[in-house]
């Protein structure tokens, strides 16, 4: 440990520890403004551009994760979409799915917060030399590898995303279950608050796809009519916020 980083180290102790001290509980906030110091200070810089982590561990004492037990799932999440905000905003890259995870951990200190952070692919392997994903300011996609068994009507289909007339984002197709959202986990993350964190799926049925809304706050429209669930056709538009999504097949 360099001394920078041993008097960085110092200085959160001092500045964390009267928190525990004096029963104060540590905020949500406290926790996204110490991943925001943990991925600015272990940055790196490659040709592609400014790569920063995507995965952060964070340890607290039990007593201070037990205020965050009853929904740490969903804090995580929240947290995960907080990275992949700021690296838009700060213009840096990610390689794959911004991840978070909460534990509790003995060895930390009542009222500190350690934070762990590491550059993973979708497996939650740490990776020597980062590739980034590609991306959109708005829209960001996780590729998967279409089925071997998924039939070839599928394995042509594609979807073109764009976000308040941003330049079209491709996602290719072919697996049964396609998740769109502003959620960290689905498999398009779309930067648009008036889309749900889980607002619609593209569902592969008999060899065709579908579309199927799934309860969110400001519906979905395919064509330009509401839907909740329709059988998807090249050409069909679908629009969810101010999100366009066009689902195309290859010839």
């Amino acid at each position: 440990m360099g001394i920078l980083s041993r008097v960085e180290s110092f200085l959160e102790r001092f500045l964390e520890a009267p928190a525990g001290r004096l029963g104060a509980s540590i905020q949500p906030v406290s926790l996204a403004k110490r991943i925001e110091r943990a991925m600015d200070t272990n940055k790196t810089y490659r040709d592609a551009g400014v790569i920063v982590p995507n995965h952060y561990a964070l340890h607290l004492h039990p007593s201070d994760y037990a205020a965050f037990a009853s929904y740490h799932s969903s804090l995580e999440d929240d947290l995960a979409h907080g990275v992949l905000a700021r690296a838009r905003h700060e213009r840096y890259t990610l390689v794959a799915r911004p991840r978070v995870e909460i534990t509790a951990d003995e060895g930390t200190r009542r009222g500190e917060i350690r934070v762990a952070a590491n550059v993973v692919d979708e497996r939650g392997e740490r990776l020597r030399e980062a590739t980034p994903m590609p991306a959109s300011p708005d829209t960001m996609i996780h590729d998967r590898l279409a089925p071997a068994d998924a039939p070839a009507s599928a394995r042509r289909a594609y979807l073109l995303v764009s976000t308040r007339g941003s330049r079209p984002v491709q996602f290719d197709l072919g697996g049964p279950l396609i998740g769109i959202g502003r959620a960290s986990d689905n498999d398009v993350i779309v930067d648009d608050p008036m889309v749900s964190r889980h607002h619609c799926q593209l569902r592969l049925q008999h060899g065709a796809y579908g579309f199927a809304d799934l309860g969110s706050r400001n519906g979905s429209t395919v064509n330009g009519q509401p839907v909740t669930q329709i059988a998807l056709g090249p050409g069909d538009v679908i629009r969810v916020g101010d999100t366009e999504i066009e689902f195309q097949v290859r010839e």
